[in-house]
């Protein structure tokens, strides 16, 4: 009977349209089921920590532009608030706290030199949330200068780029858990919609683990045994609300990228391994991960050694203007 099940699994997703229509539908049904209601964001802490996140960096952005105009965002300044209090009414104090008070700090002193430009009762109200906790620096803005960029330049950037590659033959030297961390650690500098960095990565070090969770992939046949560490990258669907159901994917990629850029830089391989698959085969795959329903994945990554020399595919890149079309 279960191999009856299985070749009727193989033939609906494999061979017709109705495997991925099926799986676009479930997708849309997590995103439903877990993506934030961005007017009211319930209790669920994580949830509310995306929401607060959110609506603080809108603020921090307010605050960099330009010219920002005097007294803006008081509505959502005292909604800010009142959900913060929500927070800790059930979570408590911590990070995300912090960086909301020490945002509407920033705020404050924006208008030191323009405080008629606030009714009183406003101030009266952002001053004494402030004051609740101590500054840890964690908002606001921070101020770069121009000279910082003055040891980087395009031509050294497309060195570093040019020799990246998808490595698919790695040495057996074992590479630590230390290593792993500070490159994650690095490639957290990455953009994500509105800061809220609605991503997780799930690193596996076991042998027999990584050769388990790399049989539900079907584009690491013939280098399985050399892979030496394992990164899952997914978009927790938590962090995003209506109409962003693709944006984990988006933001999932960038950091993606900037972890197989980390490990380049720290003189490692690595081989992005795409996770599209039929809806079912992705919550097998997530079980035996141990990663949550609420979390998609967006692609495997596999890591390793290099060896003294290698081979790597051509991947020869289209002509510009194939690509670049000016308007």
């Amino acid at each position: 009977m279960n191999w009856l099940i299985h070749k009727i699994h193989r033939v609906v997703f494999f061979r017709t349209p109705i495997g991925e229509v099926w799986s676009i539908l479930y997708g849309l049904y997590l995103h439903l089921r877990f993506s934030f209601n961005d007017r009211s964001p319930g209790k669920d802490r994580a949830k509310l920590t995306y929401y607060l996140t959110k609506h603080c960096h809108i603020l921090e952005k307010g605050l960099a532009l330009p010219a920002p105009r005097a007294g803006f965002g008081q509505k959502q300044i005292i909604d800010l608030i009142e959900k913060t209090r929500s927070y800790e009414s059930l979570h408590g104090k911590d990070t995300v706290t912090k960086v909301v008070r020490d945002t509407i700090r920033e705020y404050i002193s924006f208008h030191e030199k323009n405080p008629h430009a606030l009714p009183r009762e406003f101030l009266c109200l952002i001053l004494g949330f402030v004051e609740e906790e101590e500054s840890a620096g964690k908002g606001g803005l921070k101020t770069l200068e121009k000279k910082m960029w003055g040891s980087y330049s395009l031509e050294t950037f497309k060195h570093f780029l040019t020799c990246r590659h998808s490595v698919r033959d790695f040495s057996n030297t074992p590479i630590g858990d230390a290593t792993i961390q500070e490159i994650v650690h690095v490639a957290l500098n990455t953009p994500s919609v509105c800061n809220r960095q609605g991503w997780m990565i799930h690193y596996y070090n076991n042998e027999a683990e990584i050769k388990t969770l790399l049989g539900y992939q079907n584009g690491n046949a013939g280098f399985t045994d050399c892979i030496n560490r394992l990164l899952i990258v997914t978009g927790n669907i938590k962090a995003f609300t209506r109409y962003e159901h693709n944006q984990l994917f988006v933001d999932g990629g960038l950091l993606s990228m900037n972890i197989m850029l980390a490990l380049h830089s720290a003189g490692l391989g690595s081989c992005p391994l795409n996770t599209c698959m039929p809806s079912y085969k992705e919550e097998i795959l997530k079980k035996a991960a141990k990663i949550p329903m609420n979390e998609k994945l967006i692609m495997m990554i596999a890591v390793g050694s290099l060896k003294d020399k290698f081979s790597v595919t051509q991947s020869d890149r289209y002509e510009l203007d194939h690509v670049l079309k000016a308007h």
